[in-house]
């Protein structure tokens, strides 16, 4: 592909990833500032450790935090995250080397509902983990694993769910990136520092479950209310949400976890962006779909789906397993070279992927995107460079299926 061909990918992919960010992104809610505010003042509790650093670093200063400041910092964590996607996205298709199926592949990540949720729940701690993962398995790929695995036990401070989210592509890059050195006679990395992170967790769970002070919700809420920049409802909503412990969410939610799981709308939503991906990393490393690592993948991609065991938010949950699916492809390339040539059912599920992710719309979704949604026409226009590619390459791909059908 000539250089200018690379400048016009560039282009598109960084046209559709900020169209999708747009379809979803607002300031912060309250949901998310409030969460900001919790602190390890209040004993080890979930999701503190951003929080105690802010508080920390604002009584040194000796303010207190204010709306501005947390607004400023979500927006940070998402500016890193955006560079982060559209930096492994380009690894990828550079490892690909610009083949076409790599590009439209991460076209159809770019576009995809995790984009736009992570748009809308900005500030919720979802980018941060992101980056975090992105940062740690850079990290054990040069070898430092120890380094990596406390970062990861970071993650787990930051948001429990990273244990599900991304935690698991952590350990399949550790396993791979043996694998790799066994082939080529290297040192193999250790398993233990794989040890720290779970570690982080139970001793995060058995805190909540038994040693937390029995007026801690009293205590949030009284801490809240201190912000008049909060909402009352949502703040007595946090201190409940906080207060409560991962067993006690697994009694109030196991009834639902079956029909969370069947709900066919999530199928249609979600599936089709993460089956792009999965077949991609099949076809371009020919793994067999009845293997060990065919399993291993496959567990990776739908671990999150168990957070549906312990939480609300059904798309949110259902949409975690497409930047596992990403960050899984991430992995790979980084460390095996991806074939060029793919199965023609590859263009099916691109197209599938790119109908779906421009123009369905579901009640669901609508909620992710009640704050800066557009309307069908305007989607089509705005991803008018994304459908002019598209149409480009199956006009190309028809020609020379006729040709060799001629030959």
């Amino acid at each position: 592909m000539s250089y200018n061909r690379h400048i016009v990918v560039k282009a598109i992919l960084l046209w559709t990833l900020g169209v999708t960010i747009l379809r979803g992104l607002r300031h912060p809610g309250y949901f998310a500032m409030t969460y900001w505010l919790v602190d390890y003042r209040f004993g080890f509790i979930k999701r503190g450790l951003l929080g105690s650093i802010l508080s920390v670093v604002t009584s040194f200063l000796d303010m207190k935090p204010t709306k501005e400041i947390i607004v400023t910092l979500s927006f940070i964590a998402f500016i890193l995250y955006f560079l982060a996607l559209i930096i492994l996205g380009l690894r990828i298709i550079n490892r690909a080397r610009w083949s076409m199926p790599a590009i439209l592949t991460i076209l159809a990540f770019f576009s995809s509902p995790s984009i736009v949720i992570n748009a809308f729940t900005i500030g919720l701690f979802d980018n941060t983990i992101f980056v975090l993962v992105v940062i740690s398995i850079t990290l054990l790929l040069k070898g430092r694993i120890f380094l990596a695995s406390c970062l990861q036990a970071v993650s787990i401070l930051v948001h429990e769910s990273s244990l599900l989210t991304s935690y698991p592509v952590f350990c399949l890059a550790w396993l791979l990136f043996n694998q790799q050195q066994n082939k080529q006679d290297g040192t193999p990395l250790p398993f233990w520092p794989l040890i720290l992170p779970v570690g982080a967790f139970f001793a995060l769970a058995l805190n909540q479950e038994f040693f937390l002070p029995q007026n801690l919700k009293l205590s949030l809420a009284g801490h809240f209310s201190e912000f008049p920049f909060l909402d009352v409802k949502t703040s007595i909503s946090v201190s409940q949400f906080q207060t409560e412990t991962f067993s006690g969410y697994y009694a109030w939610l196991e009834g639902y976890f079956s029909s969370r799981m069947s709900d066919a709308s999530m199928y249609g939503v979600v599936l089709p962006s993460i089956l792009v991906i999965l077949f991609f990393i099949f076809d371009a490393f020919g793994i067999q779909v009845l293997s060990t690592q065919s399993i291993v993948i496959m567990g990776v991609c739908l671990l999150p789906q168990l957070i549906h065991m312990v939480a609300l938010d059904t798309l949110r949950i259902w949409a975690y397993s497409i930047p596992a699916s990403f960050l899984t492809l991430w992995v790979y390339t980084e460390l095996l070279t991806p074939r060029i040539n793919f199965s023609p059912g590859i263009q099916i599920l691109w197209l599938t992927a790119m109908i779906v992710n421009i123009s369905v719309s579901t009640s669901s979704m609508d909620y992710y995107t009640a704050s800066s949604n557009f309307s069908p026409s305007t989607r089509l226009f705005l991803y008018a460079p994304l459908i002019g590619l598209i149409l480009i390459r199956y006009h190309c791909w028809a020609k020379q299926g006729i040709s060799n059908k001629q030959s």
